[in-house]
């Protein structure tokens, strides 16, 4: 179940399907290893999606479907990407797929259009995204007791993706001084809950976005011997422990520890007490099991 697009240019553009490519190429970090597939995947905020080169249509009914247009012809290319997903996944993709259709002059035939399913397009800004979406919203609604969905708003699953589609730019304006760690999400066992965690190793100096939980490794002398202890405490126990050393940052809701303050909290961060071992509280989510909408009675 997917969203699937088709690129068409005017017939008398002189725009190949080499140059094409190459621009795919260019301006995608592309994960497959085909020179006619672009599969796309940002680790930090595990978002993906694909184009693909296919060949000529030789279905008489697909002929008649695709090019059969006066003013266009069929570059070839597809773009795709799948249904019952947070909405970041169509954030995410629908950025490239305006700059492309503009960049390249090239338009786009939508089967799923409610406008004009039947003709390729100049779709406007978010025009693709915002079908996309409330498709995406109603299918997701649809199948979630089907696919055994979870269930997550759209305020926080856009906070969730907003920083770690950042977190690469902020570590390299920072520098190597600072560590900038992936917002995680769990499922806590207890109650099902969906939750945010990210990490704290040693003190460091540290990014830390507005997570439930922060996981910290400790490791410290004890008698004759190095101690290392990883677990959880909550956010409100993070806060009155660290807050005071604690600076705003350029994010929402975003905190930093610099140097000189990481190395005050030592002992404090040493003697904080864990609440909770991460196996026995909480299990990872599977972003592809995550929805913004809550299921059709």
């Amino acid at each position: 179940m997917s969203y699937d697009l088709y690129f068409y240019k005017r017939r008398t553009s002189d725009l190949t399907e080499i140059q094409i490519a190459e621009y795919l190429s260019n301006n995608l970090d592309s994960k497959s290893e085909s020179d006619k597939q672009w599969h796309v995947e940002n680790e930090d905020t595990e978002t993906y999606f694909s184009f693909e080169q296919n060949e000529p249509e030789d279905d008489e009914d697909s002929i008649e479907f695709f090019e059969n247009f006066t003013d266009f012809e069929n570059t070839h290319f597809t773009f795709n990407l799948n249904y019952v997903r947070p909405d970041f996944f169509g954030q995410f993709a629908f950025n490239f797929v305006d700059k492309i259709t503009k960049d390249l002059d090239l338009f786009v035939l939508n089967p799923q259009s409610t406008i004009d399913p039947d003709n390729p397009i100049k779709p406007k800004d978010n025009e693709l995204y915002e079908n996309w979406s409330e498709t995406n919203s109603r299918n997701s609604a649809n199948f979630f007791k089907e696919f055994e969905l979870e269930f997550y708003p759209l305020e926080k699953s856009n906070e969730f993706y907003n920083y770690n589609q950042n977190k690469l730019a902020l570590q390299e304006k920072l520098g190597n001084n600072y560590y900038v760690p992936k917002l995680y999400l769990f499922k806590r066992k207890s109650d099902g809950q969906i939750i945010t965690l990210c990490t704290w190793t040693q003190h460091i100096p540290n990014v830390f976005p507005p997570a439930d939980y922060f996981l910290l490794t400790k490791k410290y002398k004890k008698l004759f011997r190095t101690v290392e202890e990883v677990g959880l405490i909550s956010a409100n126990t993070f806060k009155e422990r660290f807050g005071n050393f604690l600076d705003n940052f350029e994010i929402k809701n975003c905190k930093i520890i610099h140097p000189d303050k990481a190395d005050k909290v030592k002992d404090i961060f040493n003697s904080t007490k864990i609440e909770f071992k991460l196996a026995d509280f909480a299990e990872r989510v599977q972003i592809e099991k995550l929805v913004n909408v809550k299921p059709n009675e």
